[in-house]
């Protein structure tokens, strides 16, 4: 058994830790409140992309179909864009989305896989399995800027269109709710027109000034940009959550364990004053009896 001064060491220590850890949930859940109001908003702008170009891409014959919608299966390489974090204590976060996109890549071992990575935790993983990294952006996924989707937008279009990889696919971890956030994929390339029908319906017939196949040119680099943002935001805003769920625990369990202690520290301590009670008496009845 320990003896008092350990256990106050030990009680000392864990508070320390816990005074940490809840530091670390406030901090997680300021900055949660901020990025889930910018997912929010930009949802409704990448839902109102997607009903636009659901509805252009319905007026085009597939004859004139846009080249991004055009299969390249004899191009047997995929390329993966996955969105992860740059910092642990977050749960199962990295864990989960990493592992999703590790089955996705067993279950395509016949093509060559080329892997670019938003966050560190991803690149840690994947740099010594012996897998293909293409590019790994070092800069903090929080300050993973439009502007740098905009170039890494543009490079993955003239990549696809001038053949250099068949398909492209992008992990990351939607946001739902603080408690719920799940390991998810989108292939972006070549465009499914499926995942970009939406459940509204446009009523009545509309004349395009410039033409549809124009507009849809315009607009296919800012739906690709539009996703690839969108989905770092989702994985952003799940970190913060999975944090703070992560940190609320690891504090809750600091409590118990100082409480178990300070009822250990206060079993021993009543052990001790008993020993040197008895120690007393012992001595004063020898001194009587002598």
């Amino acid at each position: 058994m320990l003896s008092t001064k350990e256990i106050k060491q030990s009680i000392r220590s864990i508070s320390s830790i816990k005074q940490i850890t809840r530091a670390m949930e406030m901090v997680a859940a300021s900055r949660l409140k901020k990025v889930e109001s910018r997912v929010l908003a930009s949802r409704a702008y990448t839902e109102r992309m997607q009903q636009v170009l659901s509805h252009l891409a319905s007026s085009i014959p597939s004859e004139r179909s846009h080249p991004l919608f055009t299969q390249k299966e004899s191009v047997p390489v995929i390329k993966i864009v996955l969105i992860t974090a740059d910092k642990g204590l977050c749960g199962a976060y990295n864990n989960n989305i990493i592992q999703t996109t590790a089955k996705f890549i067993k279950e395509n071992t016949g093509n060559t896989i080329k892997l670019i990575h938003i966050g560190k935790k991803g690149n840690l993983y994947f740099s010594k399995g012996g897998y293909t990294i293409e590019k790994y952006y070092p800069e903090n996924v929080e300050k993973f800027g439009y502007n740098q989707v905009k170039t890494l937008a543009s490079q993955l279009i003239d990549g696809y269109e001038a053949g250099e990889f068949g398909q492209l696919h992008i992990f990351f971890t939607k946001f739902k709710t603080t408690m719920q956030y799940s390991p998810t994929s989108i292939r972006l390339l070549p465009i499914e027109k499926d995942a970009i029908k939406t459940k509204v319906i446009a009523k009545g017939e509309y004349i395009f000034e410039p033409s549809a196949e124009q507009i849809i040119e315009h607009l296919f680099p800012k739906y690709i940009e539009t996703q690839i943002y969108q989905c770092i935001l989702e994985s952003l805003t799940s970190e913060y959550a999975a944090r703070r769920v992560a940190m609320i625990a690891a504090t809750e369990n600091a409590g118990e364990m100082i409480d178990e202690l300070t009822r250990s520290y206060n079993k021993a301590r009543q052990e001790t004053i008993t020993k040197e009670l008895l120690e007393v008496i012992s001595g004063a009845e020898a001194l009587i009896k002598g």
